[in-house]
């Protein structure tokens, strides 16, 4: 197979080297595994991009199909643990609060309102 010089993908595979080399300095630097994942997920569309640029878009056809989709997957899960945890980050700091309120014994406003 032959090099086939794309400067749409070429750029692309730039890109994603960026975004895995982003990645792992933000896991090392914050401990979260969210950029990791990400990184991750760009370093195998990269992997997809070198191989087209390699000539081998036609001859592996199915196999970039299933790099790209477990790219995406990869990202779609990411995004929905990310989800997951704002919400239960969400529900305990309103928890806490209602704690607080009932410890102080202030009543919450949303209570308040419409009672008269």
């Amino acid at each position: 197979m032959a090099f086939e010089w794309d400067p749409v993908t070429f750029t692309n595979l730039i890109l994603c080297i960026v975004i895995v080399i982003l990645g792992i300095v933000l896991y090392r630097l914050c401990r979260d595994p969210l950029p990791l994942y990400i990184g991750t997920a760009f370093g195998l569309f990269g992997v997809s991009h070198a191989l087209t640029l390699a000539g081998f878009k036609v001859a592996l056809a199915v196999p970039l199909i299933i790099i790209r989709t477990c790219a995406y997957l990869l990202v779609i899960y990411a995004l929905v643990k990310y989800l997951r945890s704002c919400l239960m980050q969400k529900e305990a700091k309103k928890a806490w609060v209602d704690f607080f309120n009932e410890e102080s014994g202030e009543i919450p406003e949303e209570d308040t309102e419409g009672k008269v």
